[in-house]
This record gives structure tokens, sequence and C-alpha cells, in this order.
């Protein structure tokens, strides 16, 4: 079996069902069906079913054939079926959760970086300081450098579980960022409080570095409430199922 055709067609069936195309409960097509559909063997259906199993989406039985989960049982830790899901814009209250995540995870990740960062990340932490600073200013992958200054931080904390989460927190990151960039002054505004976090790992100082933290989660908070309905609106205004998810053509 090709692993291309696989990860199409596992990326089809889940971008397919994240984006309510087929509701929870519902059971999916055949696989014969769904093999026609989108040109690939039954085989190929049956693997991509068993990758969506272990994600949580669907459950298969003997009775019930392959339905689809509520979301509250997916993975919702799996960058990917996160991904599938903000391609229609995900839910505000999925934004406020994971903006509460944030709360729970980031401040104390600060304040351990600030007692266990080695000199290596302390300066990795200062470089992506700059590189976000030049983002700014040119305009260019400011929301890309932007994550990548989170997940230095995050990594310096050396707790490996925070680090294993450092995907799913990339996948709420990207829609702050997605959303504050609405606003171009949003950047120039938050990049002095990144600063005072980057110094403050670099002085071990813990309390500085967990108010700067708490603060952009803040600022994050109040740009989503301004800025991400009408960025979700418009998006589904612009958005179709052949714009949302990848073509049938597999």
């Amino acid at each position: 079996m090709s692993s291309s055709f696989h990860a199409s067609t596992v990326d089809w069936l889940g971008c397919w069902i994240a984006t309510g195309q087929v509701k929870p409960g519902e059971a999916l097509k055949v696989e014969a069906d769904l093999g026609e559909q989108l040109g690939v063997s039954r085989t190929v259906i049956r693997e991509a079913i068993k990758t969506l199993v272990a994600k949580g989406m669907l459950e298969v039985g003997p009775k019930v054939g392959t339905r689809v989960l509520p979301v509250r049982r997916w993975n919702l830790f799996d960058p990917q079926v996160v991904g599938w899901l903000s391609r229609s814009g995900l839910p505000e209250n999925f934004v406020d959760d994971l903006l509460d995540l944030r709360r729970t995870i980031e401040p104390m990740a600060v304040r351990w970086a600030c007692e266990r960062a080695s000199v290596e990340q302390v300066h990795a932490i200062l470089q992506a300081y700059n590189a976000l600073e030049r983002a700014v200013d040119s305009g260019i992958d400011y929301n890309r450098a932007d994550q990548f200054f989170h997940e230095c931080i995050l990594a310096a904390s050396h707790n490996q579980f925070i680090e294993q989460m450092v995907p799913a927190l990339g996948a709420l990151l990207a829609v702050s960022f997605e959303v504050s960039a609405a606003d171009p002054a949003e950047l120039r505004r938050t990049l002095p409080i990144h600063k005072d976090m980057a110094d403050a790992i670099a002085a071990r100082d813990s309390a500085r570095g967990v108010w700067a933290c708490m603060t952009l989660i803040d600022n994050a908070d109040l740009a989503i409430k301004r800025y991400y309905p009408q960025v979700m609106a418009d998006r589904a205004g612009a958005s179709l199922l052949a714009k949302a998810c990848p073509s049938t053509s597999i």
C-alpha cells in the first residue's frame, strides 16, 4: 500500500469528518463506496479508518458499522486532529478552552525555564526573540517566528510532558497569531512583552517572566474576542468543502 495514498486518504477523511460532513453518531459510507469516490482500494480505506479510530474520531463495530464519535472523544492533543478542525474555524468554546490550557501550562513553563534552562537554551530563546523582532520589522513569517519563540521556552522547562504538548499548544498559538494578525498594530504592541519574557528567563527572574507570559495570554484573549468572530465569518463565507478539504481525487 502506498504511504502517500494512505496519508492522503487519512487527510481527506479526517477533514471530511472534522468539517461536519458526517455528524457524530452517523455511519460512514461502506468501504467500497468510499474507495470508489476517492479512487483508492478498500485496503487503503480500511487502513485509513484504523488510523482515525486510533485518533478517537471513529468507532467500528459489527452491528453499528463505522460511526463518527463526538468531538469530546477525539484526541485533541493530536495536531493533525486540531488542524482538521481549524480548517473550517475552531468553535469559540474550543478556543476558550485552549486559552485556559495556555493559562494553566505556559506560566509554569516560564517559571521552570527561569530556574532550569541551560545556557544554550537561554541563548536559543534570546535568538528566537531576535528572529521575532526581525519578522515584525519585515512582516514575513511572524506567526512561525512567534510559535518558535514559545516552543523554545516550553522546551527549556525541562518537563517531558510539557514538551510533548508542544504540537497541540502550537495549534492554539497558530489560531491566536492568525487572529492577532488581523490588527497589524497588535504585533508591535506585544513585541516588548516578548522581550520582557526572554530577558526575564535570561536573568532567572521568574516573577517577571510569569507576569509577561500572563500578559501575552490576556492580550491574545482580547484579540480573539475582538477579531475571531469576523475572521471566522470571512473564512466561512469564502470556504466551500472543496477548499476546506483535499480534492476527492487521491
